[in-house]
């Protein structure tokens, strides 16, 4: 059971790593989403980087 654990992180992590590749160069727009919710440009540069810490 332990090696199926191991090898299911594994995929899990390449998947993770397809998307970070698939959204790194995709600018998101959130107009719309939040409205009424103040965010600043520091806000999200500091949510990038928790995201993209590489």
């Amino acid at each position: 059971m332990s090696q199926y654990v191991l090898l299911r992180i594994q995929v899990i992590q390449e998947e993770l790593e397809a998307l970070k590749k698939m959204v790194i160069h995709h600018q998101t727009q959130i107009k719309g989403l939040w409205k009424d919710v103040g965010i600043s440009d520091d806000d999200l540069e500091e949510a990038k980087k928790a995201v993209f810490r590489d």
